[in-house]
């Protein structure tokens, strides 16, 4: 009788393991979502639109198409009272269940930024097919078209644009957000974030058939509504104050001298005093350069390097007072300098230029010149 039980225990321990795949989805029976765009229709519906792979790119062990003429995805829409509910009325046009593990581009329209999006980014939240860390973008192009680009480069669209909006470790005036760094920056004290505004354009004035991504400014939530835009140098004013400048090129003007400095790397610090019922920020900014290209006929020497530092933290606080003059005009703070003051004192912090004072320190280093002599 031992033996027995010890035997039908150890036959149920085994097949506890042996489950198998209960939940696999085959490829056949899903559509893969690479992107996805959210827009309301006239009647106020969700209209949501899909791009979604092809299985022919899916056996093709380079994922290029077959054909140069042909892209890798394709697109539809849908629509619903929610998003969920747009979600699952995509079945009543395609016999395949949505797939969404994939998904890199959550697409958001003027309109609804405008509305705001704290109810819209719910279900990416909480349903658990969705990625956090699928990229947030605003367009004020029509969603369909926006989705359905024909790109130069990539087969799929979305690989181009996730490509695109990442590449700002390499020009530092755009910043791409994830929903979760969204909705972590929308739940601080200033309740302040940006997200990229993307658009689309022809390559060339004569070309029409393809069209490129391109971050045109980044726009500004406020308590997940769209209140403003930032330019590419406001932009690169809140990532000096972050401390997240990666690389770009940054032209230096001495009269008609231009030169290009190559940032290398940065970090910031931001301290705060009260007194008298007013916060002074002192923010200090460290950023170490090389030389990558001179428009003059002047000598390299000590001194005119020291003029090229003195115009370059000129210009770095220039950046860092318009973004922080475009907070004081929407009414947010883009630099969470809320948050800092929290931290301080425990208690929010009054944001207007009358009871918010910055001060900008910038050490900066010329590290190397380059191939030439002069």
């Amino acid at each position: 009788m031992k033996k027995f039980v010890f035997y039908l225990t150890l036959i149920l321990l085994t097949l506890a393991f042996l489950t198998g795949c209960w939940n696999r989805k085959e490829l056949n029976d899903i559509l893969i979502v690479q992107a996805v765009g959210i827009d309301k229709n006239q009647s106020g519906q969700f209209k949501l639109t899909y791009q979604v792979l092809k299985p022919k790119v899916l056996k093709t062990p380079t994922n290029i198409p077959s054909s140069s003429q042909q892209k890798g995805v394709w697109c539809f829409s849908s629509t619903g009272k929610s998003i969920f509910d747009a979600i699952r009325n995509a079945t009543l046009s395609s016999d395949k269940k949505l797939f969404f593990s994939h998904n890199k581009i959550i697409v958001i329209s003027e309109k609804v930024a405008h509305q705001g999006i704290e109810n819209v980014l719910d279900i990416f939240l909480r349903y658990h097919e969705f990625r956090p860390d699928a990229y947030l973008i605003v367009t004020s192009d029509d969603i369909e078209k926006f989705l359905n680009s024909n790109v130069p480069i990539e087969s799929i669209p979305a690989k181009e644009l996730e490509n695109v909006i990442k590449n700002y470790f390499a020009n530092s005036k755009t910043l791409p957000i994830s929903i979760y760094e969204f909705q972590k920056m929308s739940n601080t004290k200033s309740k302040t974030a940006p997200v990229p505004f993307v658009t689309i354009k022809s390559p060339l004035k004569q070309s029409s058939q393809s069209q490129m991504f391109y971050v045109e400014k980044m726009a500004v939530f406020s308590n997940y509504k769209l209140v403003g835009y930032l330019t590419h140098e406001e932009l690169r004013g809140l990532l000096w104050a972050a401390g997240k400048i990666k690389r770009g090129i940054y032209p230096v003007k001495l009269g008609k001298d231009i030169f290009s400095l190559e940032l290398i790397q940065s970090g910031s610090n931001i301290n705060v005093k009260r007194k008298l019922g007013k916060a002074f920020f002192t923010l200090q900014i460290t950023t170490e350069t090389n030389l990558g290209e001179k428009y003059s006929n002047s000598y390299i020497s000590s001194s005119l390097v020291e003029k090229i530092k003195k115009e370059f933290s000129k210009s770095i606080r220039n950046d860092v007072q318009k973004v922080l003059k475009k907070s004081f005009e929407l009414n947010c703070d883009i630099l969470h300098l809320g948050d800092i003051y929290y931290s301080s004192y425990k208690k929010p912090l009054n944001f207007d230029k009358n009871s918010v004072s910055v001060s900008i320190v910038v050490k900066p280093f010329i590290r190397r010149f380059g191939m030439m002599k002069e």
